[in-house]
């Protein structure tokens, strides 16, 4: 009898019933028929899902490898069944002489996913059967066929293994069963010194915290059961380098420095990657300190690997009532939970995973979802008494099932391979009104090469209601997806380097009755040069970028659709400049924001070069102002395991570099040039207080207020810089 919707054939009354097996195994037969004679015959141990491993048994015995992913009955409890089945295709190599041992080695060629199996159950086997979709490449109509025997008291296998082309030979693989789970990798996790303390690795009892689903099954969940349930087996080497990161004036991690650590780390692996490999480290404080985890591995141009580590930051307010442990109360349970979930959270991150808001499923109970965000009316509470410590099915499809590439460590870049899905209508037309306004500006012509930075401004349109609302409004933060349209059609999304989780940054925007010009508003330059995808904006012509907004909940708020210009090398000599601009050192450069580790040293030159040629020029001080960042602050490095600077900060170079922006913003009258003029004086104000010059900095913030003043910049951010200025 066929079940219309899928497609499968619904199992004999014979077929496996965990519910009622004897721990440890999984009959064939339901122990509520006694009755039957031979009930112990077939008798199956463990369940058929897992992982089967094998070589072509025909036309060419030995040639090819095929590694067998089978998801078509419980597991273990707590483990969705997804029905599908799922392999990657390897062409083996062999090379000896005789009398010597041979060497073998595999080469992966391409992955495929049954979606909809037809599942036909026997007392002592399983035949599967459907058609192959392949995630690359162009492929004749193929179909394929699995038998999985099993005999008494034995577990399932080996597989046989039959891919029928339309129109082609069969080709055979017997696989031997390797697991029950689907995919296998290895982690580690570094520590710092400063927060070297218990735990380091979270534990937690699903009943510990009573704001809980009424039925969750009670469980204790540690990062590896929390995806062994999901169907991956990690490893956790239980050996944490300690990392001293006590070197005097270090108090925050900065992305810098993070990227330095994780090239620092990951050249110590010999080989080459995708590897099924992960590096976390549990560290004290970002420089951000409402965030409390990152996944700050999103390289980019093809350069290193990337989706390789994270960072979890132990110091976060998170985590203050942490104890090593059973908790004593609430609030030390709620602090367990959390630091379990940032640790889920960002390794689901390198496995290629989104948050759940990115892929239009902002109501999503998944570890990949925000507390915050799940119900805006009624609450973090409302996720979490929903929530049961598992991700959402399509996740468990993409993790189990997805192409290769686009989920192992170091594969595709992140936000890529099939589980992506944009929100619709990235640049279609809205209708009705909104409450909020989310509107993008600049000026519309940029110079050749010169950085792309963008205003996301949020307004609230109401006319009598307060609206709070978050205003982390950079992508690195999850809250806003961009889409960027080239000039030859193609539309994009951007995807930036590092994905932070932390707390929201939430300000009240007054009703547009009764505020005072600007209250109502929130204004943020966001940088959209570089990203996971390399330059965005490296061809001259005309770009449409759009924005949306997600706020808790489902809110989605489409921005205006903003229409810029980049021009065309200006010399032959620009023209060859480009070619060592448009590189991964000088993105990475520009994205942090200028970095002083050693991997970047060739980007970091090459800027220094640009801003000393084009210094009257808005590409020239934009990138001297990039520049003037990375003078002003220390550089941290691990060296032999400890943390050591390795640069001191330089405030009166960031103000020489920092002397042809201002004159250049002085100079230059236009609205949309305004943001970018205060943030250079305000950073001016903060290194002249470094060095002593508190009334130089008082008088530059002053003569900034006056001139904003006269160009009609509003009343708040008029009043804010006052309120800079009597705080130096």
């Amino acid at each position: 009898m066929k079940d219309e919707k899928n497609n499968k054939e619904e199992q004999p009354d014979f077929t496996p019933n965990p519910e009622e097996s004897i721990p440890g195994f999984l009959p064939s037969t339901q122990l509520h028929l006694p009755w039957l004679p031979d009930w112990w015959r077939c008798f199956r141990f463990g369940p058929v899902s897992g992982r089967y491993e094998g070589e072509m048994t025909s036309p060419k015995a030995g040639r090819y490898l095929l590694d067998l992913r089978v998801d078509i009955d419980p597991r273990r409890g707590n483990s969705p069944v997804m029905d599908r089945i799922s392999g990657d295709s390897y062409q083996l190599y062999r090379f000896g002489f005789p009398g010597t041992p041979t060497r073998a080695w595999r080469v992966y060629l391409e992955s495929w996913i049954v979606d909809e199996p037809t599942v036909k159950w026997s007392r002592c086997e399983v035949e599967i059967s459907g058609y192959v979709r392949f995630w690359t490449g162009v492929h004749p109509r193929t179909k394929i066929r699995v038998r999985i025997p099993w005999g008494t008291f034995r577990p399932p296998g080996p597989a046989e293994v039959t891919f029928i082309e339309i129109g082609r030979d069969t080709s055979s693989f017997s696989c031997a069963r390797k697991s029950d789970c689907f995919r296998d990798m290895t982690m580690e996790v570094d520590v710092c010194q400063s927060v070297n303390a218990a735990p380091i690795m979270p534990c937690y009892d699903t009943h510990w915290h009573s704001t809980r689903p009424a039925d969750l099954p009670r469980r204790t969940l540690t990062i590896e059961k929390a995806y062994r349930e999901l169907g991956i087996c990690v490893t956790i080497n239980p050996d944490h380098t300690i990392i001293d990161d006590s070197a005097s004036q270090f108090n925050s991690w900065s992305v810098d420095e993070l990227h330095d650590a994780m090239e620092t780390y990951f050249s110590q692996y010999a080989g080459t990657w995708p590897k099924w490999k992960m590096w976390g480290l549990l560290a004290g404080t970002f420089e951000i300190s409402s965030v409390g985890g990152i996944m700050f591995d999103y390289w980019g141009a093809g350069e290193p690997p990337e989706r390789q580590g994270f960072a979890v930051f132990r110091d976060h307010s998170w985590f203050n009532n942490l104890v090593p442990g059973a908790p004593a109360n609430q609030d030390q349970a709620l602090a367990m939970r959390h630091f379990l979930y940032t640790y889920v959270h960002e390794a689901g991150h390198a496995f290629n995973l989104m948050h759940s808001w990115d892929k239009g499923r902002p109501d999503s109970l998944s570890w990949m979802n925000y507390d915050w965000r799940y119900d805006a009316r009624n609450g973090a509470d409302s996720y979490w008494s929903d929530f049961r410590f598992e991700f959402d099915p399509e996740e468990m499809i993409h993790m189990r099932h997805g192409d290769r590439a686009s989920v192992i460590m170091g594969g595709d870049p992140w936000s890529s391979g099939g589980h992506m899905e944009a929100p619709p209508g990235a640049m279609s037309q809205l209708e009705g009104e909104l409450p909020i306004e989310f509107l993008l500006r600049s000026k519309e012509y940029f110079e050749f090469m010169e950085p792309v930075v963008i205003e996301f401004r949020l307004r609230n349109l109401l006319e009598d209601i307060p609206l709070s609302l978050d205003t982390r409004l950079n992508p690195e933060h999850g809250g806003v997806i961009v889409y960027i349209r080239r000039p030859d059609g193609r539309i994009v999304e951007y995807a930036p380097i590092l994905c932070k989780l932390g707390t929201p940054q939430i300000q009240t925007l007054k009703p547009l009755k009764g505020a005072v010009e600007g209250e109502d508003r929130y204004s943020e330059g966001v940088f959209l040069s570089y990203g996971t995808y390399g330059f965005y904006f490296d061809k001259p012509g005309e770009y449409l970028a759009r924005a949306v907004y997600q706020g808790a909940g489902d809110l989605l708020i489409h921005s205006n659709v903003h229409r810029i210009r980049i021009g065309n090398p200006l010399s032959k000599e620009e023209d060859r400049i480009a070619q060592d601009f448009f590189g991964y050192e000088v993105g990475m450069c520009l994205y942090l924001n200028g970095s002083r580790s050693p991997f970047l040293a060739k980007g970091l030159e090459i800027l220094e070069s640009i801003a000393d040629r084009y210094k009257d020029t808005l590409l020239g001080v934009k990138v001297a102002t990039t520049l003037a960042a990375s003078a002003a602050r220390p550089f941290f490095r691990i060296e032999e395991r400890k943390l050591k600077k390795t640069y001191a900060a330089n405030p009166k170079k960031a103000l020489d570099l920092t002397e042809p922006a201002l004159a250049l913003y002085k100079r230059e009258k236009a609205m949309s040039l305004s943001l970018a003029y205060h943030q250079v004086v305000r950073s001016r104000a903060e290194y002249l207080k470094t060095i002593g010059k508190k009334e130089a900095a008082k008088k530059e913030i002053a003569a900034l207020g006056k001139d904003l003043a006269d160009r009609g910049v509003n009343a708040p951010v008029l009043k804010d810089i006052k309120a800079f200025e009597k705080s130096l």
